[in-house]
């Protein structure tokens, strides 16, 4: 029998269950956004009259963009509330895609990229600032891979989402109506923004709490972006040319070679679940990161020395994704774990630039050595920038000389 009294623990969890939600779906909106022209790129082509390779400058522009302004964003995001800041952001990125639904030309694709890439900046040092002040500290590896997860869902729901759009009512009804989706799933943002402002207030006036911006360019901060580049450039690399790769390397047919890519990422996706649960027993996040790295690094040599066949290929494939997935929660707990607490924002903002960076060398590798006709490479070059990655997370996790003083 209850005695009907909710303690603050029971207050407390709920807030936080809630605010993970939140945050969580607007997580979703990113990934989406991010992979929403795809499908829309021969409708948008025959619609502004223009070359794959003008839309192809497009999506460029919203890299480039969210990359040269992410770390910028994270100094901002601090200084005027994580919530505030994502919301903005959100309807930046939605106004991106309803002005070219609204105003179908080429230059108006290049600005609507511009408002896109812009609003992206912001998701990973607002959502990471929110979720590292508000999550329980013993569940945080779980938050940390719920809000991970979410954002692949919104990845793989991109693509029928998009069409089902398209075949209702062709491109600019999907361009619009994907505007609106972002604001429709940011709107529960708006009601937690008072109290975060007046929260801020309250802080500033405490200098015990303020952080010099000098500070943050340390070792540390300089060694995880270059950890995110790493791992970004090894996945990516897995990402974009493993099809191609197998099929010049053991006559794989691209068909079973795209079977073979839903099946590493929707083991990855699993693998990040799992990671969660991990990380949060973990006293040294880089013992995760090490054992899952070396051992889906071994998996992926193996894919390039040894003809498994397809059953063989597919077990592999698989149980390397499971593993790169894994340490995904670990690697965020590591980069929580380097920030001071007024600072979160600003740390992941820089960080964060390693995902950008990593996407625009890992295509420029894998490209080169596919024309060689060198598809081992591929998952040689892969697995040795997942050793690095190890290095990398072993040095910041451990080192005296690298660990931020907070």
């Amino acid at each position: 029998m209850t005695s009907g009294v909710v303690t603050d623990a029971e207050v407390g969890g709920s807030r936080a269950a809630r605010t993970l939600a939140v945050i969580s779906a607007v997580h979703l909106v990113s990934h989406y956004y991010w992979l929403a022209f795809a499908p829309m790129m021969p409708a948008l082509r025959d619609l502004l009259n223009v070359s794959y390779t003008e839309l192809g400058l497009a999506i460029t522009t919203m890299n480039a963009v969210s990359a040269v302004t992410q770390a910028p964003t994270g100094f901002i995001v601090d200084r005027y509330g994580p919530r505030l800041l994502l919301f903005i952001g959100v309807l930046i990125g939605s106004a991106g895609f309803i002005l070219i639904g609204l105003v179908p030309t080429y230059p108006m694709l290049i600005a609507g990229a511009v408002l896109i890439g812009l609003g992206n900046a912001v998701y990973h040092p607002a959502d990471y600032s929110i979720l590292s002040a508000e999550m329980p500290p013993a569940r945080m590896g779980r938050a940390f891979s719920i809000h991970s997860f979410t954002g692949y869902i919104g990845f793989a729901i991109a693509p029928p989402l998009v069409q089902g759009m398209l075949w209702l009512d062709g491109v600019r009804l999907a361009l619009i109506a994907t505007g609106l989706i972002g604001i429709v799933l940011a709107l529960p943002l708006l009601p937690e923004i008072p109290g975060e402002q007046r929260g801020l207030r309250v802080r500033r006036l405490s200098p015990q709490e303020r952080t010099s911006s000098k500070s943050l360019v340390t070792p540390a901060v300089i060694a995880l972006t270059l950890m995110f580049t790493t791992l970004n450039m090894a996945t990516g690399m897995l990402q974009t040319f493993m099809m191609v790769a197998l099929e010049q390397l053991i006559d794989l047919p691209l068909l079973l070679g795209n079977r073979a890519l839903t099946v590493f990422l929707t083991m990855l996706v699993a693998g990040i679940i799992i990671g969660g649960l991990i990380a949060d027993r973990l006293k040294h996040q880089s013992t995760m990161a090490a054992m899952g790295l070396v051992s889906a690094a071994l998996l992926t040599c193996l894919l390039g020395v040894v003809n498994l066949g397809v059953n063989g290929t597919m077990i592999v494939v698989g149980a390397a994704g499971l593993l790169a997935g894994i340490i995904v929660p670990s690697r965020d707990m590591l980069v929580r774990n380097a920030s001071p607490p007024d600072a979160v924002g600003r740390v992941f903002g820089i960080v964060t630039t390693g995902f950008n960076f990593g996407g625009m060398i890992a295509p420029i590798v894998g490209g080169l050595l596919v024309d060689h006709h060198a598809p081992t490479w591929i998952f040689f070059t892969s697995a040795g920038f997942m050793l690095l990655t190890v290095v990398i997370a072993v040095s910041v996790d451990r080192s005296e000389k690298l660990a931020l003083k907070i």
